[in-house]
């Protein structure tokens, strides 16, 4: 109150100065929470109002070399609910239990939380399902368009492929290796709660609607090497192969040797992405680079290789095979089916698959040099490919090599591999070499289709061309005369090595009634197109790689070549000499081979006896008497005398002049028959004739 005379009293000034320290706190802390701290209590607003629901992205395609789906993504209706719009829980629940599939008492619990602004009822319902959560109009019940994964070919490449969750996250396969990039970045929409603090969906998706806090944005497509067609034909050919054998599994690669590109990864049993969930790991392995197996006699051709790039024997050479076992300290190491060859050219060796022969070549290469070769041809680590869980083999160092480990290993033991490596390894020989990188992503391309990247590894020489030749012609005599007779392709000529190899047991040894059958080849031999490597894994009754394997590769191989329309020669019936022939047949040379012909002055001491014809006395049953061998090449009378029983010591080299003991002595099997040779060959049917020998099994 003022005072008398106008002067204002201290309680009012007073009271003015409370008053203005009041408004200026209240200044100041509207300061604070409209300016300094804003944007704290704008984010605490947006909690109490909003959520935002996270949908999963449009994942890219996964696509084959030609461009046909093999896995894409659609639109399917979910299940959701609002609990706080939720009139009854009780009654809902049990209204839609029916009609999705899902115990009341789930449904119940999800309902009855009226905290939850959003739940799931049910994900990636049917069509019908839909339909019918629609018409009977539940408060509080809404639908959801999702992207889903679908694999249009169902089990076809499945392994390759793997599949996606729930989330739609890739969980295997190509889809868990590339899942960063085919996942795309995912949409979010939002539900804000009104005054009386119910949630309401924005003008969104709920109810067919949309509104979006971001945009999602499609993954990446993946365009893979594989072909739909001969990924067809190879698994159908090895389900019909484990039904026939009542084999455990079984796995194909086929590779185009050229750029590493694969056309086929097939693996049996397998399962359907689309239902994956109620599938065991042991079909959604993918066999082919997942298991690793001793390959037998398939790895003779990798050591064949290495000796010969070493420059330590060629195809001539003679081998020798032991009469049927080699000992190594206190183990014996006996032939298969109780053959009992003396002396092999190497080509003869691989044609028969000789296992005391190709020990031999691999302990004239050492361990250290047979080491290096091996590693140069992939194994004991990974081929590369873009698959996780690819298994390395097993190649142990030399420092933990037994005595035993060399020769066995030269046979294809104490080594683990798979069938992706092998399939590889001989793809080098097929190039011409080169050792390529095997690859399953041809490209990656954006969600517009245009190319992001393009992917084209660069093969690594290992052999030289001739190296390479060489083997290939002597992998041409395991199909033509030899154990993989079954593996023909009518109209192409195929190159390739049988296998047969026992199991390995726990604790050591060999399991004597479970096998591997396999068969790995190319075709056309001259120009190779396409490398298929086929193994079976225990099969029962049959259990060779020639009777097993070898068929599966032809059926296989027939139907890849017709889908690269790859032409085929036609057959010798459909070609008409156009030149005059002379007759060659061994009858006609008989005047020849006995010296009649020649003038008396060429001929060297006293006529001899006229060597049998190699044709005929292959053909012949197993005698008791020496043949003769005059005129015949070291190789051709190695194989003579192995035929019968008889083993060869060679001196000199070139073609046979002399023997001891001579021709038609008795001799017991396994007797050494002392051959001379000379470089200056009298003339004889080896050097004409033009077809080999036919090799026993």
């Amino acid at each position: 109150m003022p005072r008398p005379g106008g002067r204002p009293s201290l309680r009012g000034f007073v009271l003015l100065g409370v008053v203005g320290a009041w408004i200026l706190v209240l200044l100041v802390r509207l300061f604070d929470l409209q300016v300094v701290r804003r944007e704290e209590f704008v984010r605490r607003a947006r909690r109490q109002q909003e959520r935002t629901v996270e949908l999963p992205p449009r994942r890219g395609a996964i696509l084959d070399r030609e461009g046909r789906p093999l896995a894409v993504t659609a639109q399917v209706d979910s299940v959701f609910a609002i609990p706080s719009e939720v009139d009854d829980p009780s009654r809902t629940a049990a209204e839609l239990s029916a009609v999705l599939g899902v115990p009341r008492a789930e449904l119940l619990r999800k309902l009855s939380d009226p905290e939850r602004e959003f739940v799931w009822l049910a994900r990636r319902v049917d069509e019908a399902t839909a339909r019918r959560v629609t018409s009977r109009k539940v408060p509080g019940v809404r639908l959801l368009k999702e992207a889903t994964r679908r694999y249009p070919e169902g089990t076809l490449a499945a392994p390759v492929l793997g599949y996606a969750g729930t989330d739609n996250q890739g969980l295997a396969g190509l889809e868990h290796r590339f899942d960063e990039e085919v996942r795309g970045r995912p949409a979010r929409v939002t539900l804000l709660r009104d005054a009386a603090q119910r949630s309401v969906a924005t003008a969104g998706r709920w109810g067919r609607t949309r509104a979006q806090v971001g945009e999602e944005v499609e993954g990446v497509s993946l365009v893979l090497t594989l072909d739909a067609a001969v990924q067809h034909a190879a698994e159908r050919e090895l389900q019909r192969a484990v039904a026939e054998h009542r084999a455990r599994g079984a796995s194909a690669v086929v590779l185009d040797p050229r750029t590493g590109e694969v056309l086929a990864l097939a693996s049996v049993p397998t399962f359907d992405p689309n239902d994956w969930g109620g599938t065991d790991a042991e079909e959604r392995r993918c066999r082919p680079v997942a298991d690793a197996y001793e390959p037998g006699s398939t790895f003779k051709i990798i050591t064949a290789a290495i000796a010969v790039e070493a420059g330590m024997v060629g195809p001539d050479d003679p081998v020798d095979c032991g009469g049927g076992t080699l000992t190594i300290g206190r183990t014996t190491i006996h032939e298969h089916g109780q053959n009992a060859w003396g002396v092999l050219p190497l080509s003869d060796v691989i044609a028969h698959s000789s296992n005391i022969g190709i020990a031999h070549v691999g302990i004239s290469l050492g361990k250290v040099p047979y080491y290096r070769g091996v590693r140069a041809f992939g194994f004991g680590q990974r081929t590369g490919v873009e698959l996780h869980g690819e298994a390395a083999g097993l190649l142990r160092d030399v420092s933990s090599w037994s005595a035993l480990t060399l020769p066995t290993m030269s046979f294809g033991q104490e080594v683990g591999v798979t069938v992706l490596q092998m399939a590889r390894a001989y793809a080098a020989i097929a190039s011409g070499g080169l050792l390529p990188a095997p690859h399953l992503v041809a490209e990656v391309r954006r969600p517009d289709g245009r190319l992001l990247r393009r992917n084209a590894p660069a093969p690594e020489r290992i052999l030289s061309e001739t190296t390479a030749r060489t083997v290939k012609e002597m992998m041409l005599r395991v199909v033509e005369k030899g154990t993989g007779k079954l593996a023909t392709i009518p109209g192409f000529t195929v190159a390739g090595k049988t296998g047969t190899a026992q199991k390995a047991v726990p604790g050591g040894g060999y399991s004597p009634d479970r096998f591997v059958a396999s068969f790995i080849g190319f075709a056309p031999a001259e120009a190779p197109r396409v490398v298929i490597a086929v193994v079976v894994d225990e099969p029962r009754g049959k259990i060779y790689g020639g009777d097993v394997a070898a068929p599966v590769f032809s059926a296989i191989g027939e139907e890849t070549l017709r889908i690269l329309r790859e032409a085929a020669r036609p057959e010798p019936s459909q070609l008409l000499p156009n030149v005059l022939t002379a007759d060659l047949s061994p009858r006609s040379l008989a005047p020849v081979l006995s010296g009649d012909l020649l003038p008396a002055a060429s001929r060297i001491g006293p006529p001899r006896a006229a060597p049998e014809p190699l044709e005929e006395a292959l053909e012949q049953p197993l005698q008791r008497t020496v043949p003769a061998l005059d005129g015949l090449s070291a190789r051709d009378a190695v194989r003579l005398l192995s035929r019968r029983g008889l083993l060869a010591r060679l001196h000199g080299s070139g073609f046979v002049v002399s023997q001891d003991p001579p021709a038609g002595s008795r001799a017991e099997k396994g007797e050494t028959v002392a051959l001379l040779l000379s470089l200056d060959p009298p003339v004889s049917l080896s050097a004409l004739s033009t077809e080999p020998p036919e090799p026993s099994r």
